[in-house]
């Protein structure tokens, strides 16, 4: 029974640790406010997520998302832009889902970047939504732009507040405390990675230690026996 009950542990210890962390967000802005305060502003389909496979996974791992863009409000994407997020909503991720359809507020740079996409995050902090409901954002923002005309998004009709590429024709509205990076605002609180890598110097020295015991005990119960 003591034999069984130390493999028990000694398998425990094996188990992975992932580090954690936690996402507080403020009062979302309103859309005008968030399209302010991000680099870009656009609707599109999600047509591919990838996420890079480690040994220890953390909730705030970067996450690669594309998108086939229909309509924009700000910002030079192209037909297809991909974002980063954190892999976790715990991170302040946005947890997106192949084939769904989004308006994206992004916030980083608007650089073009490898392939021609640009480099952008999205948090779950900023307005990003589905886009079967962002009724709201689509009536404030207006129409976007596609292929470099004004289209209609479907259900809204002209609207005198619509953006035309990276200007919108309302004054600039007041900047919201909301920040949809997680780079100027770390509303992301992690645990630190060497608190990880302590729990997995533990782990080995407690099997090792284990290990010696159970060695140990077998040799007591052999020479009982004799």
């Amino acid at each position: 029974m003591t034999l069984c009950t130390l493999i028990v542990f000694m398998t425990l210890l094996t188990v992975r640790p992932q580090v954690t962390y936690a996402c507080s967000c403020v009062v979302s802005p309103s859309p005008l406010e968030a399209m302010e305060k991000s680099a870009a502003v656009f609707e599109g389909t999600v047509v591919s997520i990838k996420e890079e496979v480690k040994p220890m996974q953390s909730s705030m791992d970067p996450v690669s998302v594309t998108f086939q863009v229909g309509s924009r409000w700000k910002g030079e994407v192209g037909e297809k832009v991909t974002v980063t997020t954190a892999l976790s909503g715990a991170s302040c991720g946005f947890e997106f889902t192949k084939g769904e359809r989004y308006i994206v507020y992004a916030g980083g740079e608007e650089t073009a970047g490898e392939g021609g996409t640009a480099k952008l995050t999205v948090s779950l902090c900023s307005r990003t939504a589905l886009f079967s409901g962002a009724q709201e954002d689509l009536n404030e923002l207006g129409a976007g732009m596609s292929g470099g005309s004004p289209t209609e998004p479907p259900g809204i009709a002209d609207d005198p507040g619509a953006v035309s590429g990276n200007n919108p024709t309302s004054a600039n509205p007041p900047v919201s405390e909301n920040n949809p990076t997680t780079e100027n605002n770390p509303t992301a609180v992690p645990e630190t990675n060497s608190a990880a890598w302590l729990i997995y110097a533990g782990a080995g020295i407690g099997i090792v230690v284990l290990g010696a015991a159970a060695v140990i005990l077998l040799r007591r119960q052999s020479n009982s026996r004799k």
